[in-house]
C-alpha cells in the first residue's frame, strides 16, 4: 500500500496519458521507480511491447525481469537509431519521460550545453530525455512527461512536434484520484508494487539509505524505512 501515496500513481497517469491501445509501443525514458511503474502501467492498459530505456545495468536488468521490457542503455546505444529499429521505422506510438529536469545525456558535448546554460541560469532543466522523446515518437504519437521540471528548458524540438501532429500531455501526479482504484487493481492481483523495493532499512538509518538512493550505491532503486 506504500506506494499508493506517490509513485505508482504517477507511473500509472503517466501510461494513461498516453491512450494506449491494444497493441500500442510505448517507450518509457528512466528506470527508476516512476519508470518501472509507468512501464508496468502501460501493459496493463493494453501496450504489446514496451521499452525502456536508462544508463544503469541494474534498473535496466529490473525491468526486463519484474516487468517484461525490452531495454535500450543510452550510453552503450543511439536511442534514435534503435528505437526506428525496433519499431521497424515508425517510432514509438508513445513516449514517457520518467526523468525530468536532471537528467543526463549520452553526448558529452549537449550535457555541457546544458549544465553550462544553468550555470549561467539562462535555463533551469536538462531536458534530455524530453527532447529524444518527442524526435523519437511517430508521426501523430503522443508524448506523456511525467518527469519533474521547474522552469525553462532550450532547444525545444517545437518543429518536429508541430509538423508530425504530436499530442504532449503532463501534470503532476492526481495521487488521490488514483488510489482507489489501482488498490482494486492491487487486491485482484493485477500489479504487485513491492518489486521496486530493493532496500529496507530502520528508520533510524534514514540518512544512511538516502546516501545509497542518491549516489546509486548497491544497486538501490527504492528504500523502505520501518520504524
Amino acid at each position: 500500500m506504500l506506494f499508493l501515496s506517490d509513485v505508482l500513481p504517477a507511473g500509472y497517469m503517466a501510461a494513461e496519458m498516453c491512450d494506449i491501445k491494444r497493441g500500442d509501443i510505448v517507450a518509457v525514458w528512466g528506470a527508476g521507480a516512476v519508470g518501472q511503474f509507468a512501464a508496468v502501467s502501460a501493459y496493463l492498459l493494453g501496450a504489446e511491447r514496451v521499452i525502456v530505456i536508462d544508463r544503469f545495468p541494474y534498473r535496466l536488468r529490473m525491468a526486463q525481469e519484474k516487468v517484461g521490457a525490452e531495454t535500450i542503455n543510452y550510453e552503450d546505444t543511439d536511442v534514435m537509431d534503435a528505437l526506428r529499429e525496433m519499431t521497424a521505422g515508425r517510432g514509438p506510438d508513445a513516449c514517457i519521460d520518467a526523468v525530468g529536469m536532471e537528467g543526463h545525456h549520452a553526448s558529452p558535448a549537449l550535457h555541457a550545453y546544458d549544465k553550462a546554460k544553468q550555470g549561467m541560469k539562462v535555463e533551469t532543466d536538462r531536458p534530455h530525455a524530453l527532447r529524444e522523446a518527442v524526435l523519437s515518437c511517430r508521426n501523430g504519437g503522443t508524448i506523456s512527461a511525467t518527469g519533474a521540471y521547474g522552469g525553462f528548458v532550450d532547444k525545444f524540438p517545437m518543429g518536429s512536434f508541430m509538423n508530425r501532429s504530436l499530442t504532449m500531455r503532463s501534470g503532476q501526479a492526481h495521487v488521490q484520484r488514483y488510489m482507489r482504484p489501482l488498490l482494486e487493481r492491487i487486491r485482484k492481483g493485477q500489479i504487485d508494487p513491492s518489486f521496486i523495493i530493493t532496500h529496507t532499512m530502520r528508520l533510524d538509518d534514514t540518512p544512511q539509505g538516502y546516501d545509497i538512493f542518491k549516489n546509486k550505491q548497491d544497486d538501490c532503486v527504492k528504500v523502505v524505512l520501518k520504524p
